[in-house]
């Protein structure tokens, strides 16, 4: 499972926003199943999400498809494709906080990342911010997850995750709130 520092060069690019896609439909379809478990279960212990509890199901939703690199510097998508995340000045896989701030653009800007992502194989505008890039790497199977998921333990970067994606959330709340 050696990493290769190879760039993604310009050949790969409706793979590589291919790629993004399929991200978007494996965690949108990992996301959904748990939306309808968390709003049964609000209704069972009696919360309506009419009562401003859908922020807390919605920081939820999304902070697991902000976090879909967190194994490895590797999504779903990434796996099977043979992409890995890494950070542009050492080259190593990129830490879980990079990731997570890479992606915190999704939810303003998807479109323009999926553009971006066309015309720059090796980043996207998330990868800018937390100065990261992606690089082919060996594919895997989607079930390397749990193996990376049972080797992983509690870091200080995950509780810097938790405190940003909480702010940002709670912000992006606010401004819907304030919109509507």
């Amino acid at each position: 499972m050696g990493l290769q520092k190879k760039k993604v060069n310009n050949n790969t690019r409706i793979r590589r926003v291919s790629s993004m896609f399929l991200d978007h439909l494996i965690i949108s379809m990992s996301i959904i199943p748990l939306a309808i478990i968390l709003a049964i279960f609000f209704d069972l212990i009696g919360l309506r999400l009419s009562e401003g509890k859908e922020f807390y199901a919605f920081f939820l939703m999304i902070f697991v498809y902000l976090n879909k690199d967190f194994f490895n510097s590797k999504s779903p998508a990434k796996r099977i494709s043979g992409y890995q995340v890494i950070n542009r000045r050492t080259k190593s896989p990129a830490t879980e906080l990079q990731c997570f701030v890479r992606n915190l653009t999704i939810f303003v800007a998807w479109p323009l990342e999926v553009v971006v992502g066309f015309m720059n194989p090796g980043r996207r505008i998330g990868d800018f911010i937390a100065n990261t890039e992606v690089v082919e790497s060996e594919k895997e199977k989607l079930k390397s997850i749990w193996t990376d998921l049972k080797s992983t333990t509690l870091k200080s970067n995950f509780i810097g995750i938790l405190i940003i994606g909480g702010i940002y959330f709670y912000g992006l709340f606010l401004l819907l709130r304030i919109i509507n």
